[in-house]
């Protein structure tokens, strides 16, 4: 062996245990250091150190944002710190061959020629004369590369430069993968404490808005959002209302609003919502907040339906939340599920403890009531204790008349006595339906507003039926906010309502026992005197004195008719408490049609107007006597002869018999 070729095989021995001493230094390094960041820092300084190249770069690919971050960039003896781009063509020919690509000459043409796009320097850096790309592999994905590139000279790196930078790139690739194992395991751990700490805090809180605040703050502090939000559906009048709403430090309070597109894809796909980039081209900004750039929706699921969501929003970058991040919010949101739907069961069953001790104590005193008015005070009173509502109210109905009688109403605080008025296309609706109406907003859209009273924002009302007849409603009304009134408010109310008809019933019962009662007691003490009474005039007297004892009214008349002359001779009448004594008048068409018809006449209301179209003229009272508001004939019938007629008549109010 010539003298050459011995020097030429030591020099390669040289280089071969140079090449060995570097790559074991290097791999020595790498076992010891598990932070991401540190390696790609060890490695690169490393690289710069061993190889003529004037730009050393250590690049990561994200295939799913097609991405590329640069890790680790040196130029010309300055670190260099570009922004995340897109993946260029270089970078996808070398992820699609997952092979070396070394250029020795000519490299805008070669690039051009392999890629068919000219070669475009990062932003602030030389185009190179020679470049090395060498892939960062694991399993059989290109993870990222690393490169070498001579901005002075062709042909710059040997073969034995590649096949170092090569091994130490496959040394780099297991150190790297190793790293993401260990940073993998230990945010699990982190995340298993994080979940096993919020899941402490959920099993001993029984609030619902101590839920959403707990696991509020909680998100506010683990991830990197400046917009952290947690809502629920009503899926009835798809709407969403925000029980946690934080953006940049400052808690806000939107009201509700209906959802979007975004909201119910999410409530449809029943799965998590990830939108990297141009998030606020798909979504609806609350007013008053500011649009982000990326953001991630997670359902809300109980018994596979999206209850609501959790959103982390960053207004800053695109990008933001990591897969552990999505991971970790999922499974927060599914614990917050769980916590939510056992305080709903306990809240409910509470409330509905509460309930049946309402509804009982309630029972309890309507059982003792049997005046129809102590009724509907007591209901009315114990409903004002009970619910959040400024008006109360509870009517009957007049079928007859299209009316409706206010027994109890009050608002903030004020008892009032409104009158009796047509009922309205509310009220006629409750009738028809015998159903409840619900009305949660612009109520006052829907109802014909009391005198003196302001229009609510929301709106209950509950009918009061017996039989199968709506007698009248119980209504609350909230004079200062929409949705005001709970399902377990409905539930109660209708019970409570149901348990006053009942009552009211049972009273008009009683009432009417007593009443009946009370009519043969008079008639037959009536009767009694009557049997030994033989004066006629004291006939009159003792019949008249017993009926102004028994009736509300001012006016009390006993007439006969004589048919012969057309007159009427009063033979008892008493106003004011004076007893009166007019002369024999002719008898007037009211008169007149009690004898054709032989049937009584009740003038309920407007009673001016009423005989006036009754007779065809305006009326006139007797001489020296008041007109009534309200009056009743009932004929005095001999035979198939109207003899004459009894008379009530209140001077005060309409509607008095």
């Amino acid at each position: 062996m010539s003298i050459n070729n011995k020097s030429d095989v030591l020099a390669r021995l040289e280089q071969r245990e140079a090449e060995l001493e570097v790559i074991n230094s290097v791999q020595e390094a790498l076992v010891s250091n598990i932070n991401l960041e540190g390696i790609y820092d060890l490695v690169g300084e490393r690289l710069r150190n061993l190889f003529d190249a004037q730009v050393t770069g250590i690049y990561s690919f994200d295939h799913e944002s097609g991405l590329e971050h640069f890790q680790y960039l040196y130029e010309d003896g300055e670190r260099l710190y570009p922004e995340s781009r897109p993946l260029n063509s270089i970078r996808k020919w070398i992820i699609d061959n997952k092979t070396i690509l070394h250029i020795k000459e000519d490299a805008d043409d070669a690039i051009y020629e392999i890629t068919g796009d000219k070669h475009v320097a990062v932003p602030g850096t030389r185009l190179p004369k020679t470049l090395l790309f060498v892939p960062l592999m694991v399993s059989d994905t290109v993870m990222g590369c690393v490169s070498l590139q001579n901005l002075d000279r062709e042909h710059a790196f040997s073969k034995s430069d590649v096949k170092l930078l090569s091994t130490l790139t496959n040394s780099l690739s297991s150190a790297l993968e190793n790293a993401r194992l260990f940073n993998e395991t230990e945010q699990r751990n982190a995340e298993l404490a994080v979940i096993n700490s919020v899941q402490q805090g959920l099993v001993a809180e029984m609030d619902m808005q101590g839920i959403y605040d707990l696991v509020g703050h909680r998100i506010q502090e683990l991830f990197d959002a400046q917009m952290v939000a947690i809502a629920t559906f009503n899926h009835e009048d798809k709407t969403e209302e925000f029980l946690y709403y934080f953006e940049k430090g400052e808690r806000h309070y939107p009201d509700k609003r209906p959802y979007n597109k975004t909201r119910q894809q999410v409530i449809d796909s029943k799965e998590l919502l990830y939108i990297k980039e141009e998030a606020e081209k798909a979504i609806d900004v609350v007013p008053g907040t500011e649009p982000p750039k990326s953001l991630l929706f997670v359902p809300l699921i109980i018994s596979d339906i999206v209850k609501g969501y959790v959103t982390l929003q960053n207004i800053d970058r695109e990008h933001a939340f990591s897969e552990s991040d999505v991971r970790l919010l999922s499974t927060l949101a599914n614990s917050m599920s769980v916590a939510l739907e056992n305080a709903r069961l306990f809240n409910e069953t509470e409330q509905r403890n509460a309930e049946l001790a309402v509804i009982n104590s309630v029972q309890e005193g309507l059982v003792a009531e049997m005046d129809m008015q102590g009724i509907y005070d007591l209901v009315g009173n114990k409903i004002q204790d009970l619910f959040d509502s400024q008006v109360t109210a509870i009517a009957t109905f007049n079928h007859d008349s299209k009316t409706e009688d206010f027994h109890y109403t009050f608002e903030k605080g004020e008892r009032h006595y409104p009158d009796r008025r047509p009922y309205n296309k509310t009220r006629q609706q409750v009738i028809d339906s015998k159903e409840l109406l619900y009305i949660n907003e612009n109520a006052s859209d829907f109802i014909d507003v009391v005198p003196g009273t302001e229009p609510p924002k929301s709106l209950l009302f509950v009918p009061l039926i017996i039989g199968d007849l709506v007698k009248g409603y119980v209504t609350l009304q909230n004079i200062d906010r929409e949705n005001a009134f709970s399902q377990s408010d409905v539930r109660l109310l209708s019970t409570l309502a149901n348990s006053m008809s009942v009552a009211l019933e049972n009273a008009r019962l009683f009432n009417e026992t007593e009443q009946r009662n009370a009519e043969l007691a008079v008639i037959n003490s009536v009767q009694q005197g009557l049997v030994a009474e033989m004066d006629m005039q004291g006939i009159y007297d003792l019949v008249g004195e017993k009926i102004r004892d028994l009736f509300d009214s001012q006016v009390t008349v006993i007439a006969n008719f004589n048919h012969e002359s057309k007159t009427e001779d009063f033979q008892y009448f008493f106003e004011n408490g004076k007893r009166v004594s007019p002369d024999s008048r002719s008898y007037d068409k009211i008169r007149q049609r009690l004898i054709n018809t032989q049937r009584l006449i009740n003038i309920e209301e407007n009673a001016e107007e009423a005989i006036t179209t009754i007779t065809g003229m305006a009326p006139k009272a007797v001489p020296g006597t008041q007109f009534p508001k309200s009056m009743v004939f009932v004929p005095l019938v001999v035979g198939d002869t109207v003899r004459g007629y009894v008379s009530l008549q209140n001077l005060d109010r309409e509607h008095a018999f």
